[in-house]
């Protein structure tokens, strides 16, 4: 008479199985956001401090951005714009600080024409401001290719005027 019995319909339906993934993605979703954001929140405090002690020793009044920056030794890079609404520099080092208006220094893109004038063929990876020796810098991170191979190469130069000061060779690969 076994087969009379009607048989019972299966615990995970389709519609449990799409409740369940979905529930599992989001939970996944939910602890991979609580993870990112406990390693990001040493830094995003260290970058908030440092914003705020850029605003006191500069008299900023905005930040538009900052960033770590490491050469000879570790400073922070802070833009903003200063009580009369001009962008404004900050190198802050632990002890000591360097501020300079924009204005008192080459533009970016006036650094950029400058290096590509004399490197047309060049390909730039990235140019920021830095800190060598003590003296503010435009860095120029790029890569030529000579005789087939490809080298790279730091150049650094003057903040205030745009002069060379030194180049740096990576080893070919």
């Amino acid at each position: 008479m076994r087969a009379n019995r009607r048989k019972r319909p299966p615990f995970m339906t389709p519609g449990r199985w799409i409740a369940l993934s979905s529930a599992v993605i989001i939970v996944m979703l939910i602890l991979l956001n609580w993870y990112y954001r406990s390693v990001q929140l040493p830094v995003w405090q260290e970058e908030a401090e440092v914003e705020a002690e850029a605003k006191d020793r500069a008299s900023l009044s905005s930040v538009d951005s900052s960033y770590h920056y490491v050469w000879d030794d570790p400073v922070w890079v802070v833009k903003g714009k200063d009580n009369n609404g001009e962008t404004t520099y900050v190198w802050l080092k632990e002890n000591e600080s360097i501020t300079l208006r924009a204005d008192e220094g080459i533009a970016k893109a006036d650094m950029k024409a400058q290096f590509l004038s004399g490197k047309p063929d060049a390909s730039i990876f990235h140019m920021k401001i830095g800190l060598l020796g003590g003296e503010p810098v435009w860095e120029v991170f790029y890569s030529r290719k000579q005789a087939g191979v490809t080298n790279f190469y730091y150049e650094f130069y003057r903040f205030r005027n745009g002069t060379f000061l030194i180049t740096y060779k990576l080893p070919a690969r």
